[in-house]
């Protein structure tokens, strides 16, 4: 009995919370990017601007770049638990840069050659930990950088959420942590300023495509005009 209540419980819950299932999306871009990373180990096309020789590197910036990955997932939970509008609002940013990212990493291979030659030695502890993301990821997939996107697409959520209507140094902060996690990408040289420009302009035609239009009035003005003429009588 008591078993019966637990399954119809979560039952429940799922049946409450299935804008969730949405999540299903990310293993499969992941594996897919995953696929992508091990196919463009040998390019030839490399992204560089002159004004990346102006910015310098800064280890200390690893930590909000390291911070992105919490913030990502805090504002996926968040809002998929109490906010259901924005978390498919939030999906579908996410969702459409990062798949936009593959298609054209997958159709320009490409990478940056701006990383400092670090060893696992440093004495600098910041640049030991620049040091294990060097290791673990590639300097190809880069334009647009999806640090870049996934950090504005949760911003704007935060931004949008009446969840944090009533919180100003959330949303504050919010844009704070934005801020400085798209100056990390540049500044532990994992990204060229060209990277960071093309995630921004990307990351603003979304917040444009998914915040100021609305889809459900497109869609039933685009049904009306199609319909038969005799249905409109």
């Amino acid at each position: 009995m008591q078993l019966k209540r637990r399954t119809g419980s979560v039952g429940d819950w799922l049946a409450e919370h299935k804008h969730l299932f949405l999540l299903l999306y990310y293993p499969i871009w992941f594996l897919w990017f995953q696929l992508l990373e091990r196919r463009n180990t040998h390019v030839t096309l490399w992204i560089k601007s002159p004004l990346d020789d102006y910015i310098p590197f800064i280890s200390l910036f690893v930590i909000p770049y390291v911070l992105w990955f919490f913030y990502v997932a805090a504002g996926l939970a968040v809002t998929g638990l109490k906010d259901r509008d924005i978390f498919i609002k939030l999906c579908i940013s996410l969702y459409i840069g990062m798949t936009i990212s593959n298609i054209v990493y997958y159709f320009i291979p490409h990478g940056q050659p701006l990383r400092v030659p670090l060893t696992a030695n440093e004495t600098d502890f910041f640049s030991r930990i620049v040091y294990g993301i060097y290791s673990s990821d590639t300097p190809t997939n880069c334009a647009p950088s999806i640090h870049v996107l996934n950090s504005m697409a949760v911003n704007f959520a935060v931004q949008k959420s009446d969840l944090f209507r009533h919180r100003p140094f959330l949303r504050a902060g919010s844009h704070l942590l934005n801020i400085l996690i798209i100056l990390s990408t540049m500044f532990i040289k994992q990204h060229s300023i060209v990277d960071v420009a093309l995630g921004l302009i990307l990351g603003g035609g979304i917040y444009l495509l998914v915040y100021t239009v609305d889809w459900r009035d497109v869609w039933q003005t685009a049904r009306k005009s199609l319909a038969p003429e005799q249905t409109r009588v």
